[in-house]
């Protein structure tokens, strides 16, 4: 299929970026950091909606509290506290965070704000014990450029992550709070990016940005993307926590088409003159039709006390099977809890007869273009989610509706509640506001980091290449590349660079070991080693292998216990005058040719502990 010409579809989007910092938590000291062991702490929680300040009632929160959902926080005694919980307010803000946010909002070229207020907004999903989220205006009318234009940036906001979701099942959630109250800086572009490739890269802009810091957390979960999209005739929808860069530019097409499908939909249905009023239907018990069905996905939900229950989607036939029948799915998992729907679209099917649809059909009364939805549940369940199919097909009729969105993995999207109002922002009464005084964001200033184009340049110079310099920019390693090639001078940046980025992955490989543990002090030692002439650079993977078995060991420890030291000239030379005598033959025959077969069983055999070019003068002498 031919890319479409999003201008022409009047396209727009803008990229939400939630990234961690590293530091400790926003509003106490507790330590920002994910643990896997079993919590000490459980407490159980409702939701109630409540009227905003400005007497209005959020439409999500609504939503989210007619779920009747229970909540279930886990803790830990020694990493969280009374804050967390919400049984303590806030402590002070977290200074260096705000520093660091600061810093970001500088380098974006955006203009801090003079005094800082702390706001509560409003969370509906229970994964902030209080029901709201503390965020804070850092700066405004900031922005980045692109080669397709660019990208201004409205708000850059301090705010704390939210709880980890570790379960769900029916109407119970259970979070945990060592997430929660982690900060993280929020940066909202405005609705310039030109197409779904130019999402991706205003994405990973603003990551090299962030990571130039050197002062974000890194790892998955660490950084997340929101994205609102919109096309002509449809309507914003936020797309939430894309974690994946990868995905991106999949997330933006499918949402494009999405909207796309429905406006075509709503379209069909005007041409059908199909009225809301004619999807006021009653939802009929059609059991008894399938007492003796083969399908064992209905007879098994029989098995226990489930009811078929029907409904006719008038001027719906041909419209569900890729189209709207997804989102009627989505509508009725969310808000019943089913697993899923069926609809006559793609019936018969799944074990369900020709037989069976078609005395759904007469039961029903349907007509010739009408069509028809089942959910096999609980009586009360299932008629909650064949309520909301009703709802969804009468939103049909208006096109596209404002939703959020959760983004999958495989580039799709699935509907999780109703966009968010604007009545869900109050101030924050525990918290005093902060003058950003001229002092601090002087010494900010001062202090402030490369740009990675400025550092991607400076690699260059050194000799790096452009795919290392790159790699190098993106990469975790980036300052302690800086603190290396400082601390070794004499050591080229090239074997600097690939024995940090490049090395561990081929050791990885090789030797099935996990590098990932590996610290910049293993690599201080290794070129110590070096520099310090005990070691040559041809056994760093075995060191590296060795060190990644045993991170407590130093390189020094590791070159003892493998024998791994360099060889003195003398020895060398004996090495390769034995090499010489083995082969008179294969030198006879080849003559000077015969080089790089004697090279390569001298290295062979000297395995790293000499470079290549001293074996190489030393047969060269001998044989020339």
């Amino acid at each position: 299929m031919a890319e479409p010409n999003y201008s022409e579809l009047g396209f727009k989007c803008g990229i939400e970026i939630h990234q961690q910092l590293d530091t400790h938590k926003l509003f106490c000291s507790c330590p920002s950091i994910i643990r896997d062991e079993e919590p000490d702490i459980f407490t159980k929680r409702k939701m109630r909606a409540v009227a905003g300040e400005v007497g209005g009632v959020d439409p999500a929160t609504l939503y989210e509290f007619l779920r009747n959902r229970e909540m279930i926080y886990q803790a830990y005694s020694d990493t969280t506290c009374l804050v967390e919980l919400d049984e303590e307010p806030p402590h002070q803000l977290n200074e260096e965070a705000l520093d660091i946010a600061l810093e970001i909002s500088t380098l974006l070229d955006a203009k801090p704000v003079d005094e800082l207020h702390v706001m509560r907004k409003t969370v509906i999903d229970g994964s902030n014990t209080s029901g709201f989220q503390r965020t804070i205006l850092v700066a405004m009318e900031g922005h980045i450029d692109t080669e397709e234009g660019r990208i201004d940036i409205p708000l850059i906001c301090l705010e704390e992550d939210a709880s980890r979701k570790i379960e769900e099942k029916e109407n119970k959630i259970t979070y945990r709070l060592d997430r929660l109250g982690i900060p993280l800086i929020e940066i909202c572009t405005n609705p310039d990016i030109k197409n779904p490739e130019h999402a991706r890269t205003v994405a990973e802009k603003l990551g090299r940005i962030l990571r130039a810091t050197g002062k974000v957390k890194r790892g998955l979960g660490t950084i997340r993307q929101d994205l609102n999209v919109s096309i002509r005739g449809g309507e914003r929808i936020e797309i939430k926590g894309v974690q994946d860069l990868r995905i991106i530019k999949d997330i933006v097409k499918n949402e494009v088409n999405r909207q796309l499908m429905l406006i075509e939909v709503k379209n069909e249905l005007e041409r059908r003159a199909v009225k809301e009023k004619d999807l006021e239907t009653e939802f009929i018990d059609v059991t008894s039709i399938f007492k003796n069905t083969k399908s064992g996905l209905v007879s098994d939900m029989l098995k226990r006390r489930s009811k078929v229950i029907a409904v006719r989607l008038t001027g719906m036939k041909g419209l569900l099977k890729g189209k709207l029948g997804p989102e009627l799915a989505q509508y009725a998992k969310a808000s019943a809890g089913v697993k899923g729907i069926f609809h006559s679209d793609e019936l018969p099917g799944y074990g369900i007869d020709k037989d069976e649809v078609k005395s759904v059909n007469d039961f029903l009364g349907v007509k010739k273009d009408d069509a028809f939805a089942l959910v096999v549940e609980e009586k009360n369940i299932a008629k909650n989610a064949l309520t909301e199919i009703i709802n969804r097909c009468k939103i049909a009729l208006q096109g596209v509706p404002e939703e959020t969105r959760k983004a999958k993995q495989e580039g799709g999207t699935e509907f999780m509640r109703p966009l968010p109002g604007s009545a869900r922002m109050y101030p924050e009464t525990d918290e005093p506001p902060l003058i950003i005084t001229d002092n601090r964001m002087n010494k900010i200033v001062k202090n402030l980091p490369e740009l990675p184009e400025e550092k991607i340049e400076r690699s260059l110079e050194m000799g790096l290449g452009k795919e290392l310099s790159n790699q190098l920019v993106k990469s975790r390693w980036s300052f302690a590349f800086d603190g290396l090639a400082d601390k070794f001078p004499e050591i080229k940046k090239s074997l600097i660079a690939t024995t940090i980025l490049s090395t561990p992955k081929e050791v990885k490989k090789k030797y099935g070991v996990d590098t990932n543990n590996l610290e910049e002090r293993h690599y201080m030692d290794i070129f110590k080693e070096i520099s310090e002439g005990r070691i040559t650079k041809g056994v760093i993977p075995e060191i590296i292998a060795g060190l990644a078995e045993e991170p407590v060991k130093s390189a020094e420890e590791v070159v003892k216990e493998k024998q791994l030291q360099s060889l003195t000239q003398e020895d060398v030379e004996k090495i390769t005058d034995e090499i010489i005598k083995e082969n008179a033959d294969t030198i006879e025959a080849m003559g000077r040719k015969a080089l790089g077969v004697l090279l390569g069983k001298a290295m062979a055999k000297i395995n790293g502990r000499a470079d290549a070019s001293q074996i190489r003068e030393i047969i060269q002498r001998r044989i020339g």
